[in-house]
């Protein structure tokens, strides 16, 4: 029996040849209903840095501005940071003792879980982004308040548990596997009454179903990025002033670039090697790593900066630091690479692609999704040492290519998943599941 009845059509455009009208009619129906009230149970959130933080700060603005009253549960993780303030439009409520990164998310439940019971009229829909631990607040919201609760994983291995017994690098602990397994069943078995699961590409999808999720519960719909921070430079001949604002060598020295968090599982140790071997043969080529590890449990920023230093790599890998410049460092750049081994999609690249960098990424089904190989960039085996080092030499050798992959790249970025798009389309499943459901 369902904690909370409703049907599932998780369709965004009507199949029949009058798909046009029917669309048509649709929209001025919903635009005659009042936007439903969201709200977004984020265990992370701004400011905090991450791909899914910045997704979901994107979708709580697009949807604040399309008249949704949309409020954000979360967790103060630093002390400077308010219990309640409003950003973009929306309402955010952080709870918590900042400082306790670890328990955070746990202790992150039972206030969350008491404000949905408390305030159900001031939401329609929960949105838990990261199901790890926060979908038992959203599920016990759900069964309780009679409102639907959709589920979205951050990254893979979240609904089947392997977030607990498999190590970033992919190594799995035999004895955590059979500990955690009874308790992961445990709560899948909640977790599956859930109204709806987001699928943000083709792996999520695939590890839902997996799982036991019925496939017309699952709503397939990317991360999107803002077109309006990344986008290719207007005029290309602001490149060199922009070089030299951000340390960077001159035009002729070729410059590429990785940009997100540094930690364990990105396969930066895996580029650290494959740049040793390129720096050899192209000295002049400068390496840019934008972002940082920070106070991350899987920083490996600082074995990052002792390899590049013990191996005379100083000058030609540059450590930007946190920095929310992100975009220019990456206009000015000319090419993009990102190794990682395993990713539910990978929103840095995907901000690559919107500035019409080339990309050199790992063949892995969540980048395979945004990146078609040849057309947008190339995809290169994630452990293959002298296939990346054979592309990078490429893409120098062969400058119009490089620039045609870019080109394309950005367009598909533009043409795809720009967050306003993105947002309407999570905007049309709220109003599905909850037309769905029976009074």
């Amino acid at each position: 029996m369902s904690f909370y009845p409703v049907r599932f059509v998780p369709r965004f455009r009507p199949a029949a040849a009058s798909a046009a009208a029917a669309a048509a009619a649709g929209t001025a129906e919903a635009a005659r209903k009042p936007p439903p009230k969201v709200c977004i149970l984020a265990p992370s959130y701004w400011p905090a840095v991450g791909g899914g933080e910045r997704h979901a700060r994107l979708l709580a603005r697009e949807l604040s501005a399309r008249g949704c009253a949309v409020t954000v549960l979360t967790r103060r993780r630093e002390a400077d940071w308010a219990a309640e303030e409003k950003f973009e439009g929306a309402r955010i409520l952080r709870f918590g003792k900042p400082g306790r990164v670890r328990l955070g998310k746990y202790l992150l439940l039972g206030p969350a879980l008491g404000w949905l019971l408390a305030n159900r009229k001031k939401w329609d829909a929960v949105y838990v982004c990261g199901l790890r631990v926060a979908g038992w607040s959203g599920m016990l919201a759900q069964l309780l308040a009679r409102k639907p609760c959709v589920l979205r994983a951050e990254a893979m291995g979240e609904m089947d548990g392997a977030f607990i017994w498999r190590s970033p690098e992919g190594k799995v602990s035999a004895g955590k596997k059979a500990l955690a397994r009874p308790f992961v069943a445990l709560r899948n078995a909640l977790y599956r009454k859930a109204a709806g699961f987001l699928a943000v590409s083709t792996p999520v999808r695939a590890e839902y179903l997996e799982c036991g999720v019925p496939d017309d519960k699952i709503f397939l719909l990317p991360n999107g990025y803002d077109p309006d921070v990344f986008h290719p430079l207007a005029d290309p001949a602001e490149r060199p002033a922009l070089r030299r604002r951000l340390g960077l060598p001159e035009e002729g020295r070729p410059v590429f670039a990785y940009s997100g968090k540094l930690i364990r599982g990105k396969g930066l140790g895996f580029l650290l090697r494959v740049w040793k071997q390129f720096h050899a043969l192209r000295p002049a080529a400068v390496l840019v790593l934008i972002g940082s590890g920070g106070a991350q449990s899987l920083s490996c920023e600082d074995d990052l900066r002792r390899y590049a230093e013990e191996n005379g790599l100083g000058k030609s890998v540059r450590f930007t630091g946190y920095t929310d410049e992100v975009a220019s460092w990456l206009r000015a750049s000319d090419a993009f690479v990102f190794a990682s081994e395993r990713e539910s999609q990978g929103l840095a690249v995907l901000e690559a692609m919107a500035c019409g960098l080339p990309v050199l990424a790992s063949d892995i089904p969540g980048v395979r999704d945004m990146v078609r190989d040849g057309l947008d960039g190339v995809l290169l085996p994630p452990r293959g040492e002298i296939a990346w080092l054979h592309a990078m030499e490429r893409l120098l050798d062969r400058p119009a290519e490089a620039k045609a992959l870019g080109a394309s790249a950005a367009e598909r970025a533009r043409g795809t998943y720009a967050i306003g798009a993105v947002a309407d389309r999570h905007l049309e499943m709220f109003r599905e599941l909850l037309e769905g459901k029976k009074e």
